[in-house]
């Protein structure tokens, strides 16, 4: 991962443009992979997903080596709003009607196993990491949604969640109704995942930063994992890069990428206390944690739209913005941030082998915005299935599923999407004839000589040039101004303003022009 260059911009946003868990914990620094390396499992990502695989697996007696193309838990895990929930917004009525009782009992006990299972690797390896117990809630202020609020209240109930419909919340106005799931929690994530990294190491385990995994090689007893710094062979190999870099099995077609922003903000009153979504849009977000100072972040979240199909992007946070005031007494806004988020066509995440023909490749993707459990589920799945015991709950994860009559449509939709940006974005006219003419803070697709070029200019005044051709599948990428870089709209691959990746599926850097 390459970290995007930040430069105040004339109309300056609110905030620090970093999340607060970067901001209040120290980076890591492990070294690069310098020789050859065998190991019993490879995981290729440093997020939350793979480093808790990483200690079950370490703790079950495997060597395990962890493999990270920038450094770890800085990515899609350090720009979280990190609910440890069971509470996966309005979902369990629809569980029930696409995957049955049985599906939909197995999604929400291994939710709430997850939750404890984080719960019990804080207390027993003493994480300091503001890990607080507290409600979950979908809250609805339209007398449309009330239905679908009852009907998840309902199908959670009878699933044993701790669920209610309450017709009030802690929060400083007034709704028509929510869904309450009692005791779920949150944390710094980070601290946690630190705290669990010191445990994790050693002892034949170790982790690689700044080694970007390139490809994978299935053989009938190991794996060949090669990279930019050396190869690593392994009996078993993960892929928890959140978007699988290597696809064996089409994910790019099942999955579609969306990013949210979200500010910390210092409120003039205590925050309110639970965790809160919206069942409706604009999608909205909260919750709160403490400060290094001894007071409270609220976070305020949402505006979630498709990766690179945001328009100005700077638009979100000022929206979000100006609804922060509106609605909560606000005394600063200190920190804003965004994120990223793939959803698969059930809405159940992909957790298992990566295709029918592997037996020593895995995968864990498709969270849908709920990593903290779901990266939980996964370690607990892929540890049993790598050490050769059974999981009551890995058919329904199945990342080889097909259940035609959730997945069909969405997937015709999305890769109709798809087609529209790969075909229509290569006829667009160029927005700028040339690149002198691009203003600071700007970036656009321009034409050289017939091929598209992205090219930016920063307010420093400095211009880079890279392809506009994204280096997964060939689609034409799009300019982010707030976060100053090149997202692709198809499978959301995103790119720092010079070219380099941020995130995958894409592994390769844009060609320098």
């Amino acid at each position: 991962m390459s970290k995007v260059r930040h430069i105040a911009a004339n109309d300056s946003l609110p905030g620090e443009p970093v999340s607060l868990w970067l901001a209040t914990t120290p980076e890591t620094d492990f070294s690069a992979l310098a020789d050859d390396l065998s190991v019993d499992v490879a995981i290729i990502g440093g997020g939350i997903a793979g480093i808790t695989t990483a200690l079950l697996l370490k703790q079950a007696g495997a060597k395990v080596a962890v493999i990270e193309a920038g450094r770890i838990v800085e990515s899609v895990t350090g720009n979280t709003t990190a609910k440890v929930t069971s509470q996966h917004g309005l979902i369990y009525d629809y569980l029930i009607k696409q995957f049955g009782m049985d599906g939909a009992q197995i999604y929400a006990d291994s939710q709430q196993a997850a939750l404890e299972k984080i719960s019990s690797l804080v207390a027993e390896n003493g994480v300091d990491c503001d890990f607080t117990r507290t409600d979950a809630y979908v809250y609805t202020e339209s007398e449309d949604e009330l239905e679908h609020i009852t009907a998840d209240v309902e199908a959670a109930t009878k699933l044993g969640l701790p669920a209610s419909y309450e017709e009030t919340t802690p929060l400083p106005f007034e709704i028509k109704g929510a869904i309450r799931f009692t005791n779920q929690a949150r944390f710094h994530p980070r601290k946690y995942l630190l705290a669990l990294v010191e445990k994790m190491v050693g002892d034949d385990c170790r982790i690689f930063e700044e080694t970007r995994a390139l490809e994978i090689e299935e053989k009938e007893r190991i794996c060949h994992v090669n990279t930019d710094k050396g190869k690593v062979r392994a009996g078993h190999v993960v892929i928890a890069t959140h978007f699988p870099f290597y696809d064996p099995a089409m994910y790019f077609a099942r999955m579609h990428p969306k990013r949210s922003y979200v500010l910390g903000c210092r409120l003039k009153n205590k925050a309110p206390e639970g965790m809160f979504i919206t069942a409706e849009s604009p999608f909205r977000s909260f919750r709160s944690n403490p400060a290094e100072d001894g007071g409270e972040i609220w976070m305020v979240g949402g505006e979630n739209h498709k990766t690179g199909q945001g328009g100005d992007t700077r638009e979100y946070y000022k929206n979000l913005e100006r609804y922060a005031h509106e609605r909560f007494e606000v005394e600063s806004i200190e920190y804003r941030w965004s994120t990223q988020d793939n959803v698969t066509v059930d809405r159940v995440p992909y957790i298992g082998k990566a295709s029918p023909r592997s037996e020593r490749l895995f995968v864990a993707t498709g969270f849908g915005g709920w990593g903290m459990t779901n990266s939980a589920v996964s370690a607990l799945i892929l540890s049993d299935l790598i050490m050769g015991r059974a999981n009551d709950w890995s058919t329904l994860y199945d990342p080889n599923r097909f259940k035609p009559l959730t997945s069909a449509k969405d997937l015709i939709v999305e890769n109709a999407d798809v087609a529209k940006h790969f075909v229509t974005d290569r006829f667009k006219i160029p927005e700028e004839a040339e690149a002198g003419g691009i203003i600071d803070g700007e970036g656009h697709i321009v034409d050289v000589d017939g091929e598209k070029v992205a090219t930016c200019k920063l307010e420093d005044g400095v211009t880079y040039s890279v392809s506009a051709v994204c280096t997964h599948m060939g689609c034409i990428v799009s300019w982010n101004k707030a976060e100053r870089s090149w997202d692709c709209p198809c499978h959301g691959s995103r790119f720092n303003y010079d070219g380099k990746v941020i995130q995958g599926p894409a592994n390769k850097d844009l060609k320098q022009m």
